[in-house]
C-alpha cells in the first residue's frame, strides 16, 4: 500500500530508536561526527522531522508530515501522518539504515528490511509510484532515558538509489 511507506520508515527509526534506547548501557561509538545529515530541509508539518541530505537525489517528495504529540512523549502514542510523491516504483530489497544518537554518541546503528516493515503495517513490495498518503501510530516506551537524541534515518531501493533521507533531534525531559 502505497500510503504506508512514509509512515513505515519513520515508525521503524521509532520503534528501533525507543527499544534499543531503552536498553542501556550500549557499547558506545565515542566517534565525533560534525553533522549526521547536513543539509536539511525542514518538511511542512511543524514536527521536528526534515529532508536530509537534500543536495543527493531522492525519490520521495515529502510534502506534508505531522506528528502529534509534537514533541513526542515517553509512554504515549505516536501519531505519524503525512503525504509525498513517489517518483519510482520500490521493490523488494529496499532496506533503511538507522542511527541514533544521544549528543555526539552513536547509541543505535541498525540496518532493517524495507518490505518486512511494510508487511507489518499492513502494506507490500512492490510500492507503486505516484501519489502517497500515509499515517501510522508507534507506541513509545515509558523507559526512554531523559536526554536530546538525534535520529537520521536513510530508505535505499535495492540498487542503493536514495528513496528519503529524513532527521530528527527530539528531547525527552527528565519527569
Amino acid at each position: 500500500m502505497k500510503f504506508a511507506i512514509v509512515s513505515t520508515i519513520l515508525a521503524a527509526a521509532a520503534a528501533v530508536s525507543a527499544v534499543s534506547v531503552q536498553q542501556l548501557p550500549l557499547p558506545f561509538d565515542e566517534e565525533i561526527v560534525s553533522t549526521l545529515a547536513a543539509p536539511t530541509r525542514p518538511v511542512p508539518g511543524n514536527s521536528p522531522i526534515a529532508v536530509c541530505d537534500i543536495d543527493d537525489s531522492q525519490i520521495l517528495d515529502l510534502k506534508y508530515l505531522k506528528i502529534d504529540p509534537n514533541p513526542p512523549l515517553k509512554g504515549a502514542e505516536l501519531y505519524i501522518e503525512g503525504e509525498g510523491y513517489l517518483d519510482e516504483q520500490i521493490d523488494d530489497g529496499a532496506f533503511v539504515e538507522i542511527e541514533v544518537r544521544y549528543g555526539f554518541i552513536r547509541l543505535v546503528k541498525e540496518t532493517i528490511d524495507l518490505c518486512e516493515q511494510l508487511e507489518k503495517a499492513d502494506g507490500s513490495c512492490p510500492v507503486e509510484k505516484g501519489p502517497i498518503k500515509f499515517s501510522n501510530t508507534v507506541e513509545l516506551p515509558n523507559e526512554i532515558p531523559p536526554g536530546k537524541y538525534n535520529v537520521i534515518s536513510r530508505a535505499y531501493k535495492a540498487d542503493y538509489k536514495l528513496i528519503s533521507c529524513l532527521t530528527a533531534t527530539v528531547e525527552f525531559p527528565r519527569n
